[in-house]
């Protein structure tokens, strides 16, 4: 499966609407839409920079939903990722409800695989998708292979996004095994994920990818942006 992370409201309002086509053009298999955050702990200065770029445009939750809504229709899959608070502050319930129609599931970077149940146990619909590390054990793949999503979301470098992974390190390559061997999930590797090199690498090891850092690098100028998705899925 082939990712792509835009951020919402990043350069413009309709940059996801932008990129989303860009992207689907191109042959992306989903979209995790970014709805940004004042306090971006997991982020890397890029995505940091644009999420407080868009909110000074004035984006909202709301305006990010309905973006996406808009591709309801897709085959490309559709993801959201934020933070927890966003939800809570948009209301729990009230988000499960907006969006469960037309999204596969939500990535939320600061929550803990076992807080999950928190969300659910407040009427949250949405498939929460699970972290995986360098340091997940054989013993936490039961509360993963819990999860209603389809994917689990493995964090390839130790840090905060935009950092380098190592596909080919031993370390990698034995922890995703160790994973492959305990799920039936899709492992989708986030992280270090830059170039075409890179994506090829993940799928010698893994699912598939998300590219986040780089691609919201081009953002800013589309035809930068058309060429850089379309060399990812050559």
């Amino acid at each position: 499966m082939r990712g792509i992370y835009i951020m919402g409201g990043y350069p413009a309002k309709s940059s996801l609407s932008d990129c989303f086509k860009l992207a689907e053009s191109a042959g992306f298999d989903f979209v995790e839409a970014g709805i940004p955050f004042n306090d971006p702990i997991a982020d890397g200065q890029v995505i940091a920079s644009a999420g407080e770029a868009a909110l000074k445009n004035g984006v909202t939750t709301e305006a990010i939903i309905s973006e996406l809504e808009k591709f309801k229709q897709s085959p490309v899959k559709r993801f959201f990722m934020t933070y927890s608070n966003v939800v809570y502050h948009y209301g729990v319930k009230k988000f499960s409800d907006r969006v469960k129609s037309f999204t596969n599931g939500i990535i939320l970077a600061d929550m803990p695989n076992r807080s999950a149940k928190l969300f659910y146990q407040m009427g949250f619909e949405v498939p929460i998708v699970p972290f995986a590390t360098l340091e997940t054990r054989e013993s936490d793949m039961e509360l993963i292979n819990q999860s209603k999503s389809e994917i689990i979301y493995f964090v390839g470098l130790r840090g905060i996004t935009g950092g380098v992974a190592n596909f080919k390190s031993q370390e990698m390559i034995n922890k995703l095994n160790m994973i492959k061997k305990n799920t039936d999930k899709k492992i989708i590797i986030g992280f270090g994920i830059k170039t075409a090199q890179d994506t090829k690498d993940a799928f010698a090891i893994a699912s598939g990818f998300v590219v986040g850092t780089e691609a919201v690098k081009r953002q800013t100028d589309l035809k930068n942006y058309e060429s850089y998705v379309r060399e990812l899925t050559r």
